[in-house]
């Protein structure tokens, strides 16, 4: 079973995913902050526990899932 993380680390996550939310003008997109929030329990897992490292990669992640994803126009019918 995995252990739970404190009341701390939760506030540090959800502030991380807050400001990349609100950098790439996403807030009210809730599959968007569900990937952010994904990406940064990931990155945070993993050991990376500094708020800019964190931040960084988190912005990165965004940018990269955006570059990927199909533009609406690209979908056959």
């Amino acid at each position: 079973m995995k252990a739970t993380i404190s009341k701390e680390d939760a506030r540090f996550c959800a502030s991380v995913v807050k400001e990349v939310a609100r950098a790439q003008g996403i807030v009210r997109d809730p599959a968007a902050i569900g990937r952010i929030t994904a990406a940064v329990a990931r990155l945070y897992n993993r050991g990376m526990h500094d708020r800019e490292e964190v931040l960084q990669a988190a912005m990165q992640s965004v940018r990269l899932e955006s570059d990927t994803a199909p533009a609406s126009d690209d979908q056959p019918f």
